[in-house]
């Protein structure tokens, strides 16, 4: 019988295989002590994101944009009231501020409720980043949200301006109106009071039941002046 040969099975790596390999363990070593630290710190910002307390803040600081800004606009209303002469103890004194409060109200829920609802997007918006940057891809998917607290509190800042011009100018038609009626009615009154018992007739018809002296002042447009003779 022969013998098979007694040579090793081991297969070598080449030059080349090996600087590829040392190449590829500095990377990883440079990944795991320089890049991963980030990665972590960035997952753990994201998972931050949806907290409650990140939500309760939210909440907390649009209430403190509108209550500054609407405050602003309810001093700017009673200073332009006090002006026009309005008593600040007056009805309708009282009725603006109440509207403007009304529409802080209202604002800040809303706000509130949108700026929460942005918070959660923005928190699945970086677990597609974590899971991009896991795939060796670009993050890009938190890129399109902004400050979400100054956002609210740019809303609020432009819904208080808002409302106090449209409270004022609400309330400045309307008493124009009046004022406009209110002259329609004492003109019409001097008017009346002004007019004889015996309107003259519009078409220069002769009054018959008239005397002679009151066609001719009051119905000067008829052809003849009859009546009284």
């Amino acid at each position: 019988m022969g013998g098979g040969g007694g040579g090793s099975n081991e297969v070598r790596e080449t030059a080349q295989q090996q600087a590829a390999a040392e190449v590829a363990a500095k990377q990883w070593n440079m990944y795991q002590q320089e890049l991963k630290p980030f990665e972590n710190l960035f997952m753990d910002k994201v998972s931050d994101l949806n907290k409650g307390q990140e939500y309760d803040q939210l909440a907390g600081e649009a209430g403190l944009g509108y209550a500054s800004s609407f405050g602003k606009a309810r001093s700017q209303a009673g200073d332009e009231l006090a002006a026009a002469g309005v008593d600040p103890t007056s009805g309708k004194y009282q009725s603006i501020m109440d509207e403007l409060t009304g529409d802080q109200m209202v604002g800040q829920a809303d706000t509130v409720a949108r700026a929460q609802t942005s918070q959660q997007d923005k928190y699945v918006a970086g677990l597609k980043d974590i899971a991009a940057i896991g795939q060796g891809q670009k993050a890009e998917a938190m890129q399109g949200y902004q400050n979400i607290s100054a956002m609210a509190h740019n809303k609020a800042s432009a819904e208080a301006q808002m409302a106090h011009q449209k409270k004022l100018s609400s309330r400045a038609a309307t008493a124009g109106l009046v004022g406009s009626l209110a002259g329609a009615a004492t003109s019409y009154g001097l008017g009346q009071a002004k007019a004889p018992a015996m309107s003259p007739g519009s078409t220069g018809e002769q009054l018959s039941s008239a005397s002679l002296s009151q066609n001719q002042l009051y119905n000067p447009q008829a052809a003849t002046h009859v009546g009284g003779r």
